[in-house]
């Protein structure tokens, strides 16, 4: 019989980094090959119906299998062959942990597109129990049969159990943490004070753990493995448990039972009743537990020596590639089609269906058809505002951080701004201007128009920067021309203006438009505006909400600002929350700066330190607020402070002794880090309060209004104090500087929160989007 395997992969490859997914291909090709079939593979970052109907065409399989369930929304509409789609990973629970207001109408997608399946792939029995109640629930009649087989991850042992038992003894684990992965704290304090130096712990990964791990950072497939084979004793997989935990099927198991290592598990894990029925390792329930593992394979080689005989045998009685594919090669003997046919896009809601191009779109989309050109590739171009260097406020930072780690997962980025002459492309350690083509500029509106334009609309000269694009085609010209050239399937707008230039660019290039709202702009000019019009307000609300809409998806940094959306509008399941992050290491490597020699402060009185643009009127007001109310109150309570006001654009008129005032500076941390107190009396303004993760990161104690931490999910008294009445605000920052050991507290609090928001795991939410849009 001959399989067409389609993938987003490439196949596994021993030099390079492999994935779980790669893993999974290689071990189902190869056990599908040994049963007698033809495996032609096929790999494909995005695919669209075409191509996947041009590949059954010319392969003329007598069963497609499809690695990843997104690819079944691709399959052409006429009938294909028997389908299997293989769902090894709960990915609904993975998207629920990662914006669980979206999950049911992610089900719904999910199970929308399974339906075309005859036959669903899982790794154990709990994912086969959950898949069924999805399919209930979607309407299936699992009654006469229940199209879902269970074939875990499969290994092949060494020929004989290890028995290198020696001194150190290596602990290996790998990965990062998920959001539905949190693993560090288990992995701290793993080897007791009185065990080190005889048991080491080894991490690969491409983020550091924070533990006192060995790193290795990402290695190839084979130097893992004989990593693996040489060197490790035993393969450790603990995290914090959660319902994605209780059904995951981590192929680092599979990876260390390969190898013939013992494993140090979790109790919930579905693999830990086998572990304790072959004695293959260890199952805990708690980090003492783990602990007192690994001082007893340290101390007790004869109990380690007969876990490992475990593991071997648990590889090869249960996890042998003949018996794990059986259910898969019984199936094949005679596949069938679905019962059901899938619900087609006629039939979805109308909540559900993509919304209709305007009059004046289809008339755009009519002049612009001889230009289009479908681009290949999984580049990424990003449309956003000019002003990105230096990066000395917060939507720089977002910007600029996220298109460095995208770029360091190995997508080529570039950025497209109102600077008619150049673009930036991005690499993971530096950004590098390039020219633009002198007769794109002969293409794009002259500004004085677009800015008369504008007014003309009766909307605000208050950041019109950010709705120029809605009248110069010249933004999405630039990006297209910027796309081709990198092979870009995603365009990113950075502020709502931006996703008309998107549009565009997705006109000429096909791929995917996505928006990230920093703010919900219209209701942040609407307060911070008191004199905009009902008729302005109305109009910039209309022109927000009809973009988005027409937006492939739509990142919200907030599910205050994504609540307030859906309040409004916008269709739910268009929407997903990827918060702001911030550069964790390069807080943690830098040094306090001197103060005194840098910015003239009396090293001997305690600095308050306040920081953003100042021409951003909430800041400026805050600025003000500081000098005006919280000094004057904190003199009277004893304490006469410092403030330190980081940014550009000092506004002269705010003055004090007490106050300075160096504007921007080249490098953030050092200055936060030797502060005491972070001080954000914000009575104004929208959006995540980047600068609060930046006091988190120095390690700052923090005191805020409400206004001024939300958009984050920190708790009062938790990560910092929220205060609104500027005689607590004042009393709250006296009693701080009273009490060194609540400020140091306070201060590591913050900390914790801001390792979980590092701009590379931010990096890889976008990524995952993107690839779900393919």
């Amino acid at each position: 019989m001959r399989i067409l395997y389609l993938t987003l992969e490439p196949p596994l490859h021993a030099d390079k980094v492999a994935t779980g997914n790669q893993l999974r291909a290689a071990m189902l090709a190869d056990a599908l090959g040994r049963a007698g079939h033809e495996v032609v593979q096929h790999d494909q970052a995005q695919w669209t119906p075409r191509e996947m109907a041009r590949r059954i065409e010319a392969a003329k399989p007598d069963a497609v299998l499809l690695g990843y369930w997104q690819l079944a929304e691709h399959l052409p509409a006429k009938a294909a062959p028997p389908v299997v789609v293989d769902c090894i990973a709960p990915r609904p629970l993975e998207e629920h942990f990662v914006d669980p207001m979206a999950t049911a109408a992610f089900i719904r997608r999910y199970t929308r597109a399974l339906s075309r399946a005859g036959l669903l792939l899982v790794g154990n029995a709990r994912q086969r129990t959950l898949l069924a109640a999805w399919l209930l629930a979607a309407g299936e009649d699992l009654r006469a049969s229940v199209p879902i087989a269970e074939v875990p991850l499969a290994v092949e042992p060494p020929p004989q159990a290890r028995q290198d038992h020696r001194s150190p003894l290596v602990l290996v684990t790998g990965g990062q943490d998920w959001p539905w992965r949190e693993a560090t704290d288990w992995l701290s304090g793993l080897i007791a004070p009185e065990q080190r130096g005889r048991a080491e712990l080894h991490h690969f990964g491409s983020a550091e753990i924070g533990t006192e791990a060995v790193e290795h950072g990402l290695a190839s497939w084979r130097q893992w493995q004989e990593f693996l084979g040489r060197q490790a004793h035993i393969g450790v997989e603990l995290s914090e448990a959660n319902f994605e935990r209780e059904l995951a099927q981590p192929f680092r198991i599979a990876s260390f039972l390969q190898a013939g290592l013992p494993v140090l598990v979790n109790d919930y894990l579905p693999i830990a009743e086998l572990v304790r029925e072959y004695q293959a390792g260890w199952v805990v329930d708690s980090r003492r537990a783990a602990r007192d593992a690994v001082a007893e394979s340290v101390d007790r080689p004869e109990a380690w020596l007969a876990r490992a005989r475990g593991a071997h045998r648990l590889a090869r009685e249960r996890f042998n590639p003949e018996d794990c594919c059986r259910p898969l090669v019984e199936w094949l003997k005679s596949p069938r089609r679905p019962q059901r046919r899938f619900s087609s896009a006629a039939e979805a809601t109308p909540a559900e269906r993509p919304p209709s191009p305007s009059r004046m779109g289809r008339i755009a989309q009519r002049l612009l058809q001889p230009l289009r050109r479908e681009v290949s590739g999984d580049g990424v171009v990003v449309i956003t505002r000019k002003d990105l260097f230096p990066s000395d406020h917060g939507a720089a930072v977002k910007i600029l951080e996220t298109a460095r780690g995208l770029a360091r997962l190995g997508r080529e980025v570039a950025i497209v701004t109102a600077d008619r002459s150049r673009y930036w492309r991005v690499a993971p350690e530096a950004i590098h201007e390039a020219p633009l083509p002198f007769w794109l500029r002969l293409l794009a509106l002259p500004r004085a128009v677009s800015h008369i334009v504008h007014r003309l609309r009766g909307l605000p000269a208050s950041n019109a920067f950010l709705y120029w694009p809605l009248y110069d085609p010249g933004y999405g010209l630039r990006a297209a021309w910027v796309g081709r050239r990198i092979g870009a399937s995603v365009t990113l707008a950075e502020f709502p203006g931006y996703a008309q230039p998107a549009r565009i660019c997705r006109m000429l290039n096909a791929g995917r438009a996505v928006l990230a709202e920093h703010n919900v702009e219209y209701r942040r000019l609407a307060e911070q505006l008191p004199h905009l019009s009902s008729r302005a307000f109305e109009k910039l609300k209309a022109s927000e909400l009809q973009l988005a809409g027409r937006m492939d998806a739509v990142v919200c940094v907030s599910d205050r600002d994504r609540a307030a959306l859906i309040a409004d509008g916008l269709a739910a399941r268009r929407q997903v929350t990827i918060p702001h992050g911030v550069d964790l290491p390069a807080f943690d490597a830098a040094p306090a700066a001197d103060l005194a020699a840098e910015f003239d402060l009396d090293p001997d009185r305690p600095v308050l330190v306040y920081h953003g643009t100042f021409s951003y009127p909430p800041n400026r007001q805050a600025l003000k607020l500081l000098v005006e109310d919280i000094l004057p109150r904190l003199a009277r309570l004893g304490h006469r402070v410092q403030v330190l006001g980081i940014g550009r654009d000092a506004p002269p008129e705010i003055a004090h002794p007490d106050l300075r005032l160096p504007g921007s500076v080249r490098e953030l941390a050092g200055p936060l880090k030797a502060c005491d107190i972070a001080v954000v009396p914000l009575t104004s303004g929208g959006g995540t309060r980047m600068k609060i993760l930046d006091y988190f990161a120095a390690g700052l104690p923090v005191v805020s209004t409400t206004k001024g931490c939300e958009g984050l999910p920190v708790t009062d008294d938790e990560q910092l104090l929220i205060r609104d009445d500027w005689d607590e605000f004042a009393r709250a920052v006296a009693d701080l500087l009273d009490n060194d050991d609540r400020r140091r507290a306070l201060g590591e609090a913050g900390h914790e929160m801001a390792r979980s928001l590092s701009w590379q795991e931010i990096a890889v939410r976008y990524d995952r989007l993107f690839r779900e849009l393919d």
